[in-house]
């Protein structure tokens, strides 16, 4: 099954339309027009060229922390220069149909290195611009500094202004659809940059979860558990660990903006596409998944969200876009509903898990049987996801 054979996935960053939602993020996966082919061959509805400069700031190749199905955290990573950007794209308009995105940065000041950059990277056939507001990795100062340095990708991202700045700039120069893709962990500048690159004409908007960036763990000798590196700045991370706040970004921006929002950030799964579209992006983007397990988990991930939409009764993804928004609230005004977890007497492997958390007096164990106090019980949930066949689930009690 082909992604772009799916019915009701298709959407639009201003004039250009993907026939299919779910996209390649920018990253290992596209430094090479052979590499974006297959990704048009996988069925992913557009691709986001690697991140390029005028003139790269500092040479890499990717190194990384990678934990399968956890996090991948990269220090270092391959950019692609303007001579080479052009290059991929020219090839990738000759061999594929691909919709391109074109990653790009520069630092924040330099105006006339953006329109170049934009300007050069239209020309060659990129169909959406995508200026890099989001990269971590670029942060060249003392690991100490508290003094706040332009080294273009994230640290625009902090500066609404400098977003704004750059958005007209590239406008003067190109008539493409921008979607600039940032990343943050505070709340109100997320807000602040998505309304201000909005009211400056940008198509759509990008976010990526967090967390955006550590250090790797440690080898007995006290190395880092990085391959085919010496040293250890910080890298950014990417994978299910970062979801959480992909589909928090989602949400908050939902409420806060009316472009199309693109998400991105430890997608892996079709129920995590269905989880973000749900709390109201407009489209996830995915690479670690990609990177860990091929583009064979695209045909997966499709047929489950087309499963999904068959048993609800969905024609398109708009339908169900936005759904869990009016769930999101604060906490002051969320209800707690009495009640407590029960336990399946059949189902029971008596295996003891549920036993172990340190926090709770509800659990017990006699005569081989789990038992569930309910008046100890608060209804946290734990054990619950301990159980490995299911048999403890939550029964709701009247209020008293």
């Amino acid at each position: 099954m082909k992604a772009n054979c799916m019915a009701g996935t298709g959407i639009a960053f201003g004039s250009v339309e993907l026939n299919n939602f779910i996209t390649v993020a920018s990253g290992p996966l596209t430094d090479a027009a052979s590499k974006i082919e297959a990704a048009e061959k996988a069925g992913a509805g557009a691709a986001s060229l690697k991140l390029t400069f005028v003139d790269v700031p500092f040479q890499s190749e990717m190194r990384s922390y990678s934990m399968p199905g956890s996090v991948i955290l990269s220090p270092t990573n391959r950019r692609l220069d303007l001579k080479k950007a052009i290059e991929i794209t020219r090839q990738i308009r000759r061999i594929t149909g691909m919709k391109l995105f074109a990653n790009y940065s520069a630092l924040g000041s330099r105006l006339d290195e953006w329109k170049l950059l934009s300007e050069k990277l239209d020309e060659a056939g990129a169909d959406l611009l995508e200026p890099n507001f989001c990269c971590p990795n670029l942060d060249t100062s003392e690991v100490t500094s508290t003094t706040k340095h332009d080294h273009g990708g994230a640290s625009i991202g902090e500066n609404p202004e400098v977003c704004a700045e750059i958005v007209r700039a590239i406008r003067e120069v190109s008539g493409l659809p921008i979607v600039p893709k940032i990343i943050t962990a505070d709340r109100r500048t997320l807000i602040e940059v998505a309304r201000t690159v909005e009211d400056c004409g940008a198509a759509g908007i990008h976010v990526v979860g967090t967390p955006t960036s550590g250090l790797p763990p440690v080898a007995e000798n006290g190395r880092p558990e990085i391959p085919l590196l010496d040293g250890a700045p910080q890298g950014s991370t990417n994978g299910p660990l970062c979801k959480y706040t992909s589909y928090l970004y989602a949400a908050i921006l939902a409420r806060s903006i009316s472009i199309p929002i693109m998400i991105s950030g430890g997608l892996e799964s079709w129920k995590d596409c269905v989880d973000v579209i749900s709390w109201g992006a407009t489209a996830p983007s995915i690479c670690s998944a990609f990177m860990w397990y091929g583009y064979e988990i695209l045909d997966s991930i499709n047929e489950g969200i087309q499963d999904f939409m068959d048993r609800n009764g969905f024609a398109s993804i708009a339908d169900f876009r936005g759904r869990s928004l009016r769930y999101f609230t604060t906490p002051d005004r969320v209800r707690l509903r009495r009640g407590v977890a029960v336990v399946d007497d059949e189902a029971c492997i008596n295996c003891g898990r549920c036993l172990r958390p340190a926090h709770c007096e509800a659990v017990s164990r006699a005569d081989d049987r789990v038992a569930i106090d309910a008046e100890l019980c608060i209804g946290c949930g734990v054990c619950g996801s301990l159980c490995p066949v299911g048999a403890i689930s939550y029964r709701e009690e009247e209020e008293h």
